[in-house]
């Protein structure tokens, strides 16, 4: 199966490869290609092929472990300041949001939507200015608005949270909820609840 060309960030050959840099370089530790694979929900074959090219590149370090490979970023590298930045911007929001929300208490539901969620389902158009994100439950607005205000830090883009409740978030005749679940969006509640 052939990845197609990102439209979040045309600079990378695909989505994939944005998402597995952005898992490796924004996580702070090493990690497994097994879970870069999870995070990143990438297949394992497609995590081992582009880590190999990264690492024959000098972009990653690898280091085995009995049977399980590890990765992380190679210091280093002479670009490694402005990828990073790159991929935070591009792709950070897969991972930085989900790691900024969790454990967010009354949280239910997290839902990344509008321009973001559009160019990562493949939808043509200009790099987004911003993050939408959809706090689903009974949340403290402003311990959200902080943990926003730190992931757009981290990605260098706005993060804008959108509060709703679960009875709100179900009604599907209220004209907001019925055009973000018309458009694409990435449910992170998955991923959430792992990672809290």
């Amino acid at each position: 199966m052939r990845s197609r060309p990102s439209a979040l960030a045309p600079f990378f050959r695909s989505d994939a490869q944005g998402l597995i840099l952005a898992r490796v370089l924004l996580a702070g530790d090493q990690q497994s290609l097994t879970e870069i694979a999870a995070s990143a929900s990438v297949p394992t074959t497609t995590v081992h092929r582009e880590v190999e090219r990264l690492v024959k590149a000098g972009v990653l370090l690898s280091e085995k472990r009995g049977s399980v490979r590890f990765v992380k970023p190679n210091p280093d590298y002479l670009l490694m300041g402005p990828l990073r930045q790159m991929v935070a911007a591009a792709y950070g929001a897969h991972h930085v949001v989900v790691d900024s929300f969790s454990g967010l208490p009354g949280l239910e539901q997290l839902v990344i939507f509008g321009s973001w969620a559009a160019r990562l389902a493949g939808e043509a158009g200009p790099m987004p200015n911003d993050i939408d994100v959809l706090l689903i439950g009974d949340v403290d607005d402003e311990e959200a608005f902080s943990r926003a205000y730190d992931a757009g830090v981290v990605v260098g883009l706005d993060v804008n949270p959108t509060f709703l409740s679960v009875k709100a978030w179900a009604d599907t005749s209220d004209g907001f909820v019925a055009t973000v679940k018309a458009r694409p969006m990435v449910d992170m509640t998955v991923r959430l609840a792992t990672n809290g």
